[in-house]
């Protein structure tokens, strides 16, 4: 039921849900009435890679077996292989996040750049983590998932170096001035590149929170519609009562009038 709502149009998922939470009811289930009755709606972003893996599942497993080859070459420090996975990796996930985007739009729902770019770093979890990978098979997602990082450590980086230049390291040989003014820039770049990734998951939690509280507030007023529907639907049925009790107390008026009227006469 989670992945069906899930990969259903956003629009109608609170009404879905809702019926869906009657129907267990109706049936006399009603633990899973209120489970159903829970579940939460997703955002777009992470509607649009649910929508991906319940179409496009074989494109989700290729996904999944590049993660295993690449830890499995950055492991053994195959610099070559994980030179070519990492080309590979990029072609993918801009593939996969080009469909993701596709499939929304053909569903009336355009991705903004910063859907976009969840789609992206979700795909990204992903590839880096098979928890993650699993997560996003289930097609259940309710919020992008955050990428930890599927970089290349110090090792893996320097066996790249190796393969691309042929040279291999010589033990115990002096570093000059220029390699080391080149390992501290680097140094720095890491620092800077850490400094921003920090800075963009805590804006990424805010946005993610901010979005939760939209759609909360978004369920909560199409709730309201719905229970003001109705009260305008019962006030009507009240009128009509009420105008309906008006005239047959008129009659009556003018019918005790009539019989008074008859009596004094006699």
């Amino acid at each position: 039921m989670a992945r069906e709502l899930r990969t259903g149009d956003p629009v109608e998922f609170v009404t879905s849900r809702d019926a869906a939470a009657a129907r267990a009811r109706e049936s006399g289930d009603a633990e899973l009435a209120d489970r159903i009755k829970k579940l939460r709606k997703p955002t777009t972003a992470a509607w649009a890679v649910n929508l991906l893996a319940d179409r496009e599942p074989c494109e989700l497993r290729a996904l999944h077996d590049l993660g295993e080859r690449l830890r499995n070459a950055q492991r053994e420090l195959r610099g070559d292989e994980l030179r070519e996975l990492a080309a590979e990796r990029t072609r993918l996930l801009d593939r996969l996040t080009g469909r993701a985007v596709e499939l929304a739009a053909e569903r009336g729902h355009e991705l903004a750049q910063t859907g976009r770019e969840q789609v992206s770093q979700t795909l990204t979890a992903a590839l880096s983590d098979p928890e993650a990978a699993a997560e996003v098979q289930e097609a259940t997602l309710t919020k992008p998932l955050e990428y930890s990082g599927f970089g290349l450590d110090d090792l893996a980086a320097a066996a790249i170096r190796r393969q691309s230049t042929g040279q291999e390291p010589r033990p115990e040989r002096p570093a000059k001035a220029t390699e080391d003014s080149g390992e501290a820039k680097l140094l720095e770049l890491r620092h800077r590149l850490r400094d921003t990734e920090e800075h963009l998951d805590a804006a990424n939690e805010t946005l993610q929170r901010a979005e939760i509280a939209c759609q909360e507030a978004q369920e909560r007023r199409e709730r309201l519609r719905e229970e003001l529907a109705a009260a305008d639907s019962e006030l009507r049925d009240r009128r009509r009562d009420l105008e309906a009790a008006r005239q047959e107390h008129e009659r009556a008026v003018k019918a005790k009038s009539s019989a008074s009227k008859a009596l004094g006469d006699r």
